[in-house]
């Protein structure tokens, strides 16, 4: 007798969507397929970081992909820092330089370069995995089996849909409904400049900081800088909060983004400035993040990622969460041997992993406020500084990610009347 495979469609095939195919993959009663508007797998943006959590996740998933990150991260430079996760400093004129605080944890400062990232990962995909050109169009739920519709004018069916297509996610508005609140983006308030120095010029800007991951803080604003490539290139961020968009959106030239970059932050101190300076060709971001949705998933159908929970960068936590839905939906994927115990599989993943991942959004906009000395406890007081960082970041990092997959998997084999999960 053949046991019929459990057909499971990943949407996007970013971080978190090849994270989630690498968990699932694992699992041989389940066949994965995903399906990725581009024509191959890409990401957009410089440098991610993962912190502890991310990384342990990443590890759970497949140590494989875990060395895929490690060995292509780049860490702090600078001996005995290389568990520093950002060194603070204030960097308005009145007080630049003064110390803020200094915040480690077990792992530092690790960024990669998403192109780099995805290449590791995509190593670990088998041929045939990826359909490309796969925009999709909309979502049709039958009573064991949803179909995909693409832009093409292809479509295709599988026994699971999970959406891992971004901020901009279809699947996201299939699930919520177009006339949902929360169904688009929001605007932060916030905006950010980015761009990629050489190390060498980045170094003499800052009199050799560049080495090492350093937030300069302000009212109103930041300068963030880490190095990524192995030390070769420096990730500098600049952001703004307290803005409206349409002041910067009119913005469409490099020469007029650098403009209004400097001007921005002209009186900040001479370092950042100086670093800053050093952006020959900025580009410009209205940094945005999801309003809460009070579901993942509905019937066969769900969301992960940034589809699910998009968030602002100043926790450098987005690809770390995404991490953690694959982490728990490959879990509780691993008991699923039927088509009619797919629902309740993804709402254990819908009760375990919502109520972390938003609260990461709404901590990721509270940073922000801290960074930016707007944070009404904190609001810039050095003796506070670091005791409060490390509460906030505390909770993320050290969450015990084995106990949050064995709560999924409980609540699904409660669900399902069985009584008995090995692991």
């Amino acid at each position: 007798m053949t046991t019929k495979l459990i057909s499971i469609a990943i949407v996007g095939g970013g971080i978190g969507g090849l994270c989630l195919a690498i968990g699932l993959l694992q699992h041989p009663h389940l066949k994965v397929t995903i399906y990725e508007a581009a024509p191959v797998f890409s990401e957009i943006g410089a440098g991610v970081g993962l912190g502890p959590n991310a990384q342990r996740a990443l590890s759970l998933i497949s140590p494989a992909a875990e060395r895929a990150f490690v060995s292509q991260a780049t860490g702090n430079l600078s001996p005995g820092l290389e568990d520093v996760w950002f060194d603070f400093r204030c960097g308005m004129k009145d007080r630049e330089g003064e110390m803020l605080g200094v915040v480690r944890n077990q792992t530092g400062q690790r960024t990669i370069h998403r192109a780099r990232l995805l290449d590791g990962l995509i190593k670990l995909i088998p041929d045939g995995v990826g359909r490309f050109g796969k925009r999709l169009a909309r979502l049709e739920e039958q009573s064991q089996s949803v179909t995909m519709f693409f832009d093409d004018g292809t479509s295709a069916k599988a026994d699971a849909v999970i959406g891992a297509d971004g901020i901009h996610s279809i699947v996201r508005r299939e699930l919520l409904g177009m006339s949902h609140p929360a169904v688009r983006p929001a605007f932060t308030g916030s905006i950010a400049y980015r761009g990629l120095v050489p190390m060498e010029i980045a170094q003499t800007a800052t009199g050799g900081f560049a080495d090492t991951a350093r937030i300069w803080c302000g009212t109103e604003g930041l300068v963030m800088s880490y190095p990524i490539e192995h030390g070769e290139t420096v990730n500098v961020v600049a952001a703004r909060s307290k803005v409206q968009w349409l002041e910067y959106s009119s913005q469409t030239s490099t020469d007029a983004i650098r403009e209004n970059m400097l001007e921005d932050y002209i009186n900040w101190g001479a370092i950042p400035r100086r670093l800053l300076e050093t952006m020959e060709h900025p580009t410009l971001w209205a940094v945005s993040h999801h309003p809460s949705a009070p579901y993942f998933n509905k019937g066969n159908i769900a969301m992960m990622g940034d589809a699910a929970h998009a968030m602002s960068p100043y926790q450098g936590a987005g690809a770390g969460q995404a991490i953690e839905d694959a982490l728990t939906l490959s879990a509780v994927f691993g008991h699923v041997q039927t088509v009619d115990q797919i629902a309740p599989a993804l709402a254990a993943y819908d009760a375990v992993r919502r109520p972390r991942s938003q609260k990461v959004v709404n901590t990721s906009r509270e940073q922000l406020d801290m960074l930016t000395f707007n944070d009404g406890v904190v609001n810039g007081d050095s003796e506070m500084w670091t005791q409060a960082m490390i509460e906030r970041m505390d909770w993320l990092w050290n969450g015990d990610l084995v106990k949050q997959n064995k709560e999924a998997v409980d609540l699904f084999l409660q669900s399902s009347r069985e009584t008995q999960v090995v692991f």
